[in-house]
């Protein structure tokens, strides 16, 4: 083999390039004297193999291992200098392994720059901080922000947050921003108000509102208007709304439209749609739509939908199903079920709930025959049916007198292990009055 050495012989593949599958297994030599020659150029990934590229190798030993792989204790390692291991190899490490989600690897690469003598920069620990936050290991997150060797800025604050929110800890949450090194930012705000309302903390939410220290953006309007509409303060979102400093998005119109009909206040939607000052979107429209039918004014939500088609916006599965339902609620079955045939040709994939709309109207206007007939044709068209399908059914037929058959269909469906035992047992326990 002369003054080379197959790699592969001595070191696994995963120590030299641990972020990339071995499904091409490209051959590594190595000099005991000069840098790793890549022979594939694949081998790290585009991201920073750039940087790799110009890496010079740690000298190895053809009878020795190297020092990381033969070290058991902390005291046992002969540890090199800052000025012995390649800073930048580390540092590509940590930013790989935590891309891939192996956050104690990452540690341990973190660990050996440490204890070098050399000092990462702040991408490089906020990257960690990042992974154990995914890693729902936010005690390692808030220790790894505690001894930074470097002063961490809003983007490392940013990102603990977010993971103390994500994970309710909130309290633990204003303490970090209580206690910032820097000047928040607005994302640092936005992310704390995102948590409070989450969890309908409106109270704690308003009181950061009013001590932000910088102003806030369409974000923050819109997360504390969703948050005190989601919280059934819809007066408040609308004079937060009236008092707003900057321009409203088409999402914060969404947002109100959405719990004015959540309230069925259709006349103040209608309004405030009409006097919109951004174009509105599909999801703007199905609110309104949702709400019109919702509230049994299907024959405007239909016209709404001719609108939308008019200004080239294309409504989706949840529109369609929107209208479904209320045509079904009204009792416009064949409607109903004229406008779920022709999903096909609009390139619509109905859900379960499209067709619990239906089998729910046939049944409530008695008609439990049609709506078995119904069910017959979903399986025909390949849909299985839920247990909740099922439920509405057998409710359908004893409300119409027919109690034994009702029962008759629950032990056949258990029998053919079409619904779940244990639920069959529970609706049987229900429909004892049937």
């Amino acid at each position: 083999m002369g003054s080379m050495l197959l790699l592969s012989l001595r070191t696994p593949y995963h120590e030299i390039c641990p972020f990339q599958s071995l499904q091409s297994n490209p051959k590594f030599t190595i000099n005991f004297t000069s840098s790793i020659n890549f022979t594939s150029p694949n081998c790290l990934k585009p991201r920073w193999a750039s940087s790799v590229s110009q890496i010079q190798a740690p000298k190895i030993s053809a009878t020795t291992t190297p020092w990381r792989r033969r070290a058991t204790t902390k005291n046992q390692r002969n540890l090199p200098s800052s000025d012995q291991i390649d800073v930048v190899l580390h540092k590509s490490n940590i930013h790989g392994y935590c891309q891939v989600g192996r956050t104690r690897e990452a540690a341990r690469e973190l660990e050996v720059l440490e204890e070098s003598g050399a000092v990462p920069d702040v991408k490089t620990y906020t990257v960690l901080i990042r992974s154990y936050c995914k890693d729902r290991h936010l005690d390692e997150a808030l220790r790894l922000l505690d001894r930074m060797k470097v002063d961490p800025n809003v983007v490392t604050y940013n990102t603990v947050l977010k993971g103390l929110c994500d994970s309710r800890k909130l309290d633990s949450a204003q303490e970090v921003l209580d206690q910032m090194k820097v000047a928040p930012d607005v994302v640092t705000y936005n992310t704390l108000l995102k948590g409070l309302c989450n969890f309908k903390m409106m109270d704690k939410a308003l009181g950061v509102f009013d001590r932000m220290k910088v102003a806030p953006d369409v974000v923050t309007y819109g997360t504390l208007m969703k948050g005190l509409c989601d919280s059934g303060k819809l007066d408040k979102a609308l004079e937060m709304f009236d008092q707003m400093k900057v321009a409203p998005n088409v999402v914060i119109y969404t947002t109100l439209l959405k719990g004015l009909c959540v309230l069925e206040m259709l006349d103040k939607a209608l309004e405030l749609f009409d006097r919109m000052k951004v174009a509105p979107d599909v999801v703007t429209y199905t609110t309104l739509l949702e709400g019109l039918c919702d509230s049994g004014k299907t024959e405007q939500g239909c016209e709404l939908l001719a609108e939308m088609k008019d200004k080239g916006l294309k409504p989706n599965i949840v529109t369609y199903t929107s209208l479904v339902t209320g045509l079904a609620k009204e009792g416009n079955l064949d409607e109903a079920i004229n406008l779920l045939e022709g999903f096909k040709d609009l390139g619509i994939t109905p859900t379960m709930i499209t067709f619990r709309s239906i089998i729910s109207g046939l049944c409530k206007t008695k008609q439990a025959d049609r709506a078995i007939d119904f069910l017959d044709y979903m399986v025909w068209k390949g849909w299985k049916p839920d247990e909740k399908c099922y439920g509405i059914l057998i409710r359908g037929i004893a409300s119409e007198g027919l109690a034994k058959e009702a029962r008759e269909l629950l032990k056949e469906l258990d029998a053919r292990e079409l619904v779940k035992k244990t639920w069959a047992k529970n609706f049987a326990r229900k429909c004892q009055g049937c």
